[in-house]
């Protein structure tokens, strides 16, 4: 028990340590207003590219970082909306009644599936083609509404020539990674949707 206990303390230190970083932010404003409390679903991976690592954990964790970011938003614990969500939920249904006093402690969700994660040749380069579906649902009133519904579609030069990662060894969490041609890619993305999103939803909270 005691030795379960010491690898546990370690997990609890940084798992409390990144829920500090990524809540930094106050749901209030100093003038006691409440900022947009947005909840992130993991992304739904539809994908079958091959990668030693999770590509949903990969882009949640970075859209969420790249959400914390902007001081106008409140971003929510995402565990919260998957363990309500259930195998028999389709977010990307048009018919989102079932969302009825579902997520009472946020005020918009963010839904996210990976369509399209794919290697193109161009000429003699390589690009990585991705497709990310997003789904914002404001979920403040009786009734839920869409307030943004549409797929982002970014393509990253990735390759050329004989300059190629081999990414079973420059694997995501890495300098090596993040320096990568595709850890590049991943991270525009992120800052694509995360850009997108805070846009509609600061919109939508001041009307």
């Amino acid at each position: 028990m005691r030795y379960l206990a010491l690898l546990i303390l370690p997990l609890l230190i940084v798992s409390c340590s990144n829920s500090n970083k990524t809540n930094a932010i106050s749901k209030f404003y100093e003038d006691g207003r409440t900022r947009p409390i947005v909840a992130i679903a993991p992304v739904v991976d539809s994908t079958s590219y091959d990668v030693p690592w999770s590509l949903s954990d990969e882009l949640t964790s970075l859209i969420r970082t790249n959400l914390s970011k902007n001081k106008s938003i409140f971003i929510a614990d995402g565990d919260d909306v998957a363990n309500t969500l259930t195998s028999l939920d389709n977010p990307f249904n048009p018919d989102i009644s079932w969302m009825d006093d579902r997520f009472d402690q946020n005020e918009f969700i963010v839904f996210l599936e990976l369509v399209k994660h794919t290697n193109s040749k161009v000429n003699k380069a390589t690009n990585l083609d991705m497709i990310m579906r997003v789904k914002v649902v404001d979920v403040r009133g009786k009734k839920p509404k869409v307030i943004l519904q549409e797929n982002i579609n970014d393509k990253y030069f990735i390759a050329k020539g004989n300059f190629k990662y081999d990414y079973n060894t420059t694997k995501w969490g890495s300098k090596e990674f993040q320096e990568s041609r595709m850890g590049m890619a991943h991270m525009q993305l992120a800052k694509d949707i995360a850009s997108r999103v805070s846009e509609y939803v600061s919109l939508s909270k001041s009307r």
